[in-house]
């Protein structure tokens, strides 16, 4: 997924959890359809907006179910929370359409080549997924842009919900925002780790971190985005994470984050090194946290 940046969302879309992965393309689609099946227990409407009004040559048993089991609305009259998603759309009352709308979501055919293989519809085609409960969304999920994302605030089980549902994919359900922060710009998310104003590594790069508790430093050992692109099987999707690569390492003007960060203050030393653990074990990162 994305190091976190935002990507259109309307301005009462307030979400206070995201789901943040560590596996590939075609585990953020099955938890996607998970979550679907999940917020649907909360929920009283889904609304389904597509790219395109045929997807019968990717997925006809989706085709199938839009044409004869969904109710499509006129585009861009759902009443959704952000008017950017205008495409074809499909509403499913719930909980009467909650299984037609997960079928309709749900990949039938065997994985081919690369992550995704015949998946590639379900995140390229499918533009956005609410379901909703009184109107407000509970779930929202843009696939495109890897971003997932859960409203608890009047649902509070449905967090522990998406979690249980998550257990054996590589993609965690965590709250929104930073989990901690220091002087000088420094901030600790999910998904990334900023050094300093201006320059920062995904959490999926880092290797290692050295806590250096006697000189208040860590010490934060990350490889390059390229070696993640090079294990990637599919040579059509290597192509677009390298392209995609490059704007991951110079988000923020850098190219090569300061690996040793030093605090002032013993309280966001504090703070820092236990956030660090917190995200490791809530994500599953594989980096190491080791005492100097």
């Amino acid at each position: 997924m994305t190091t976190g940046e935002r990507t259109g969302e309307g301005t009462d879309w307030e979400p206070t959890h995201e789901i943040v992965s560590t596996g590939d393309l075609a585990d953020e689609v099955a938890a996607d359809t998970r979550l679907v099946a999940v917020a649907c227990e909360f929920g009283d409407e889904g609304v389904l907006t597509m790219a395109t009004d045929d997807v019968s040559d990717r997925s006809p048993h989706t085709q199938r179910i839009l044409d004869g089991e969904l109710d499509r609305v006129d585009d861009g009259a759902d009443g959704g929370t952000d008017p950017a998603f205008g495409g074809p759309t499909w509403r499913a009352p719930l909980p009467d359409d909650a299984d037609a709308l997960v079928r309709a979501l749900t990949v039938a055919d065997p994985e081919a080549d690369g992550s995704l293989g015949e998946a590639r519809w379900r995140r390229w085609d499918v533009q956005r997924v609410e379901v909703r409960r009184d109107g407000h969304p509970v779930y929202r999920s843009v696939p495109h842009h890897s971003r997932f994302e859960l409203d608890a605030t009047g649902v509070p089980a449905l967090p522990d919900r998406a979690c249980e549902r998550l257990a054996d994919l590589p993609c965690a359900a965590v709250p929104t925002g930073p989990v901690a922060t220091w002087s000088g710009g420094g901030e600790l998310t999910h998904r990334a780790l900023r050094l300093e104003a201006g320059s920062g590594v995904s959490l999926e790069h880092v290797r290692r971190v050295a806590v250096d508790r006697d000189r208040r430093e860590l010490v934060v050992d990350w490889g390059p985005v390229g070696e993640r692109v090079d294990r990637e099987p599919s040579r059509v999707l290597r192509g677009l994470l390298r392209a995609f690569a490059w704007t991951v390492d110079r988000l923020d003007g850098s190219t090569d984050p300061p690996r040793r960060l030093s605090f002032a203050d013993a309280g966001e030393f504090r703070r820092a090194v236990a956030g660090l653990a917190t995200v490791r074990e809530r994500v599953g990162y594989d980096f190491e946290v080791v005492e100097m």
